[in-house]
């Protein structure tokens, strides 16, 4: 059955990283710009892409403040994401070592990972790292054969593994058949379906390959494309939980949710947050809306 709430499209059920995320309590830490996979598609911007910088919520961050992001947000968890997490496993290991012994067993911590960069060093340590959700970005049956080998050591992990892709038009036969070949190996138990986001760093490698964007940003397709691999594997897998997310929920909810909660965290007394987590103020006699970035309000306009 394929369930339909609050602009979320699921079968089965959400995976936990996912209920917590769209709830607005996930941070997000960017643990590197470092990869060493070129996907045409990286949303990654400029500014991190290649370099070995240490983000959360867009947030410049150390450990220090690391936490104290996550105390503002009022998180329950984050994803970790890169780059790629896996070249700086040292890093990752201590860092998800940290945040439980900070924050208790039950604070959620998922990353997202491309098992194509994985080192033997990190393959030691995988299954020492204290995580609860492994999400694998593979979108093909090529790429899936070249990391199986890789991929045999998840076997003996206590944590939950998933496909999470995003999803172009045309790709669809190849989803299916990473998830296939996954799934038969007992090795995920959920799938995740983005939308492709689309940004200044992305727009022209994809705009170059044929694909066309419409006039909201979003890739042209998309959408449709995650709903056709969700209804295949919802007929083909009765057990597999697997959710489409797209770019619209991301932003009005889960983005929405977050920035929220940590305007109510930072606004001073003359300050009333909106919904949107945009506050107003009056200055000279005028509304002005700001947007908090990073740990302070910018001005977003006079109204």
């Amino acid at each position: 059955m394929i369930n339909i709430e609050r602009g979320n499209i699921y079968h089965g059920k959400l995976p936990r990283g996912c209920e917590l995320c769209l709830l607005g309590l996930k941070s997000v830490i960017f643990i590197t710009g470092l990869c060493n996979v070129k996907c045409f598609y990286c949303p990654v911007s400029r500014d991190r892409k290649g370099r070995d910088v240490i983000y959360i919520n867009d947030v410049n961050a150390n450990l220090i403040t690391i936490l104290e992001e996550i105390e503002n947000s009022l998180s329950r968890g984050v994803a970790i994401t890169g780059g790629e997490p896996s070249l700086v496993d040292d890093r990752l290991c201590e860092l998800c070592r940290f945040l439980k012994r900070e924050y208790g067993e039950d604070f959620h911590i998922h990353i997202y990972t491309n098992p194509i960069s994985w080192s033997r060093h990190f393959l030691m340590k995988i299954c020492q790292i204290p995580i609860d959700e492994l999400r694998l970005h593979i979108t093909c049956r090529e790429a899936l054969h070249k990391v199986l080998i890789n991929i045999k050591y998840l076997r003996d992990t206590t944590f939950d593994i998933g496909v999470e892709v995003p999803v172009f038009p045309g790709w669809e036969e190849n989803i299916v058949n990473v998830v296939e070949d996954l799934y038969h190996r007992d090795i995920i138990s959920f799938v995740n379906l983005n939308e492709v986001d689309i940004n200044d760093s992305n727009v022209d490698n994809i705009i170059n390959r044929g694909y066309e964007v419409d006039y909201r940003g979003f890739l042209r397709g998309s959408y449709e494309s995650c709903i056709k691999v969700l209804n295949i594997l919802s007929r083909k897998f009765r057990d597999l939980n697997i959710h489409v997310c797209t770019s619209t929920v991301k932003d009005s909810i889960q983005v929405r949710l977050r920035m929220y909660t940590r305007s109510i965290v930072y606004a001073s007394s003359n300050q009333y947050v909106q919904e949107d987590g945009t506050v107003i103020r009056y200055v000279d006699g005028r509304v002005v809306r700001e947007v908090l970035i990073g740990r302070s309000f910018k001005i977003f306009e006079i109204i």
